[in-house]
């Protein structure tokens, strides 16, 4: 699992992104911290957001699913905490997020 960390608030930096690993406190998760917005940009048609960057953003990639160019694959499942621009009922639940992934390691 990656997390990856970008500064899209004000407030997000380095090492307000060092702080946040702190909600992942899993040995699987790699986390990553970008000094731009090229990640979530780079995941937006994916997503089909058109005016921001992917972030707050929970991506699930079924195995063998690849990334074959530029563009990321879309992703098998994904839950979000961007409100009204994505739709609603993948919107962020902890307890669905967690089956989920459950659900993509047994494939």
């Amino acid at each position: 699992m990656y997390a990856v960390w970008e500064p899209i608030l004000k407030t997000d930096d380095e090492r307000s992104a060092r702080k946040a690993t702190t909600l992942f406190p899993d040995d699987r998760v790699s986390h990553y911290w970008v000094g731009s917005r090229e990640v979530g940009k780079l995941f937006q048609p994916a997503l089909e957001l058109t005016t921001e960057p992917a972030w707050d953003v929970y991506l699930i990639y079924a195995p063998g699913i690849e990334w074959e160019d530029q563009t990321p694959p879309t992703p098998s499942y994904f839950m979000h905490q961007l409100g009204g621009r994505l739709p609603d009922e993948q919107r962020l639940d902890g307890e669905k997020l967690k089956r989920a992934i459950e659900e993509a390691g047994r494939e």
